[in-house]
């Protein structure tokens, strides 16, 4: 069997729960081994990656018994934390990247320490209560930074062309023209394997995560002064390479 396919959007509905003592995964409302799901030898990624999401890590699937029941063959690449109910996706993506030190999820550091990166300016009063500010932000401050607000920081969940979305609402009012403070994590790193199609390197073009298409290992990281550094490693070059799993890789992929 090869170390890898083209299909990073394998048919993943439903939900799943892990026996770590087993390696049986159960799902409910799955279609395990139908045509364009999940089969033996694909890697099965428990929970979902990005703000707001909680991600488990991977593992290859070894066994299908029935649309609602596998098997992996081994739990090394997880966290160990319960698999319940939970979300999952299935790649294609290549197998020896599950325990390679270099992109595996089990060797993820914790960020140290919160530092100021940059200050932006409201366009728009936002009152207190709500999880919305009106910003242009989006060419410094990503999904997972933090605005300072009322004496603390609230994480921002996602950045949008003039707005910012946040974690939670906002406990001191925000008036058009105010200077805002963002912040962000340093120390630390985030280690994932992409499906990067053409698509996504198109919207990935100019930015720090530009990248050519096929199995891309990203690293990102908050260097000593606040400024986000990527690494990338094409592992694979593959054109016509199937994508569309949660994250999405593109100019700003979401990887809190």
């Amino acid at each position: 069997m090869a170390l890898w396919g083209n299909n990073d959007a394998v048919g993943s509905g439903g939900l799943v729960s892990l026996n770590y003592s087993t390696g049986v995964v159960t799902g409910s409302g799955t279609t395990f081994g139908l045509v364009g799901a999940a089969s033996t030898g694909d890697v099965i990624r428990f929970g979902i990656r990005g703000s707001g999401g909680t991600y488990f890590g991977d593992a290859v699937i070894v066994g299908i018994a029935s649309t609602t029941q596998l098997t992996i063959g081994s739990t090394a690449g997880l966290s160990g934390a319960s698999i319940a109910s939970t979300d999952f996706t299935v790649s294609q993506l290549p197998k020896y990247t599950i325990l390679d030190s270099s992109f595996s999820e089990t060797l993820t550091s914790t960020a140290s320490s919160v530092g100021l990166i940059q200050t932006g300016t409201a366009t728009t009063n936002a009152g207190v209560g709500t999880d919305i500010v009106e910003t242009q932000v989006s060419d410094f401050a990503i999904a997972g930074d933090f605005l300072v607000n009322g004496g603390g920081i609230i994480q921002i969940s996602s950045v949008g062309a003039s707005s910012i979305s946040l974690a939670s609402t906002i406990s001191a009012g925000i008036a058009t023209g105010d200077v805002l403070s963002f912040k962000r994590n340093t120390g630390g790193y985030n280690r994932y394997v992409f499906g990067v199609g053409a698509g996504g390197a198109d919207s990935a073009s100019g930015t720090q995560f530009e990248t050519g298409v096929g199995w891309v290992g990203v690293t990102t990281y908050i260097d000593s002064t606040g400024s986000l550094r990527v690494k990338k490693e094409i592992l694979v070059a593959m054109s016509g390479i199937q994508t569309g799993n949660t994250p999405l890789y593109d100019g700003n992929p979401d990887l809190a």
